[in-house]
């Protein structure tokens, strides 16, 4: 019933006829025209063809024969194709090329769409091949697209930090300075994926604001529409970019605005004391007012090989909602890579600091190793191992922490709060050390400055005794000159 000729043959015989034919012989066999005569009058679908009924075993013998030939034709013309095909590499290298012109197409298309304000083709017009390296090119673009649209977030904090300083200057303001003006003061810098919600306010508002303003059409006469080299806005895009930033700091600034008034509602009715069956407290009870601190946000660091703190002495600590994610690099088996888990995880995290991270890993972990935890497989070399202290293993998954790990962290619970009470022992006894010694230092400056005092009052009083005998001997000598004179004066007479 799948028998196909390429050659349908005479009119005089359709193609159900020529099957049923060539069954019957495959049946009977060739030569035995009468049973196949027999065959084809017998079957069902052709008693009703008079071409078929009225052949005698001569003419259904020329009918095959000449079917069989037409198959042998057909069948060398296949082979032959299909060793002038090419092979599958040298096709699916067509097919590439072909999805390559696509994109390329497409990217044409889109460049185009977009430098006039309009979004781009969709990507069901390309081939399966095409939309999923396109899908790729277009996730690779995007952390590239959000850093340019960072810097200039950035460049326009510089701008106005800029005219804040020169309004300074002209004001006469007795500090002002000049060494703010840079981008890292213009706005926070992100590294790899990890993106601020402040930076991301602004690269989103750059996002909006472009396609309204590539939408606007060039004026055609200023000088960077004239320069074909140019690569700067047109003028009157030019203005239309600041109306439209100043739109969207206004509207930045209203919606702060609405959440600060709704968090402080929020803190004023969870601030109000309430008694346990639920009735406000008596008038003249103390009521402590609750006061709302605006927390500056966390800026990350600046780059990988110079991790500064960009807010000074402001610690980079790690908080409570990314230790779990440390507790589970470090694992309950340990591990003998301190400085890349650190390492590592300050990367992925670039609001933290190395220095916080590497107190925050020495506080967690142990080098003795835990009684619930196997034992590791010994390496060559002095490797210390570093263990996940068991009070820390509830911040495990599930599936990570070790047999009767509550047992065990109950007990190194206990021991934790031992080790703070000796520390804190310590850090007394130092202080109160440090206190004796500032003390005694300011007993021996006092007994110093007393014996400076006494010597200075005593070199005064002999200073002072000094000069009267001496003045009082210089009177007499001026006394007696005279006399002397005169006596002198006489002898020579």
């Amino acid at each position: 019933k799948d028998m196909t000729f390429a050659n349908k043959g005479t009119a005089h015989f359709s193609l159900e006829q020529d099957r049923a034919l060539l069954c019957a012989v495959d049946k009977h066999g060739y030569g035995n025209w009468d049973a196949v005569r027999e065959e084809l009058r017998k079957d069902n679908e052709l008693i009703f063809q008079h071409t078929v009924q009225g052949m005698n075993s001569d003419m259904i013998g020329k009918r095959c024969d000449y079917r069989m030939r037409q198959m042998e034709k057909e069948l060398e013309m296949r082979e032959k194709k299909l060793k002038s095909e090419k092979p599958l590499t040298v096709v699916a290298a067509q097919r590439a090329i072909d999805a390559i012109k696509e994109m390329e197409r497409w990217e044409v298309d889109a460049r185009e769409m977009q430098l006039k304000g309009e979004e781009p083709p969709h990507l069901d017009i390309l081939s399966e091949e095409g939309q999923e390296i396109m899908k790729q090119r277009l996730d690779e673009r995007v952390p590239f697209i959000d850093r340019i649209r960072e810097i200039e977030v950035q460049v326009r904090g510089c701008k106005k930090l800029a005219d804040e300083t020169r309004k300074s200057i002209i004001r006469g303001d007795q500090y002002v300075n000049y060494s703010n003006i840079t981008l890292k003061a213009g706005g926070p810098h992100t590294t790899g994926n990890a993106v601020n919600g402040i930076t991301r306010k602004g690269i989103n508002v750059e996002a909006r604001i472009n396609p309204v303003i590539l939408h606007v059409p060039e004026c055609g006469q200023c000088k960077f529409c004239l320069d074909t080299k140019s690569r700067k806005l047109c003028v009157k895009r030019q203005e239309v970019r600041k109306r439209a930033i100043v739109e969207a700091d206004k509207s930045e600034e209203l919606n702060e605005s609405a959440q600060a008034k709704v968090k402080d509602k929020k803190v004023k009715t969870n601030g109000k004391k309430r008694m346990r069956d639920g009735s406000n407290p008596p008038k003249g009870s103390k009521k402590k007012e609750t006061q709302t601190v605006k927390k500056k946000p966390a800026r990350p660091s600046i780059g990988e090989n110079n991790r500064g703190n960009p807010l000074g002495n402001k610690k980079m600590e790690v908080s409570d909602d990314i230790l779990p994610e440390l507790c589970r690099r470090i694992g309950a088996r340990g591990t003998n890579k301190r400085m890349k888990v650190i390492n590592e995880f300050v990367k992925d995290h670039p609001e933290t600091s190395l220095r916080q991270v590497t107190m925050k890993f020495s506080n967690i972990t142990t080098k003795t190793l835990p009684a619930c935890v196997p034992p590791p497989e010994k390496h060559a070399g002095r490797a210390f191992c570093f263990f996940l202290r068991p009070r820390y293993y509830h911040l495990l998954p599930e599936d990570e922490r070790p047999d009767e790990w509550k047992k065990y962290a109950k007990e190194d619970e206990v021991v934790w709060k031992e080790e703070c009470k000796t520390k804190a022992k310590d850090k007394a006894k130092k202080e109160q050390k440090i206190k004796d010694m500032m003390e005694d230092a300011s007993k021996l400056q006092a007994s110093e400055t007393e014996s400076m005092d006494v010597s200075l009052d005593f070199s005064t009083a002999t200073s002072s005794v000094a000069n009267t005998t001496g003045f009082l001997d210089g009177e007499e000598t001026e006394d007696d000159e005279p006399v002397k004179k005169k006596k002198k004066k006489r002898k020579i007479h």
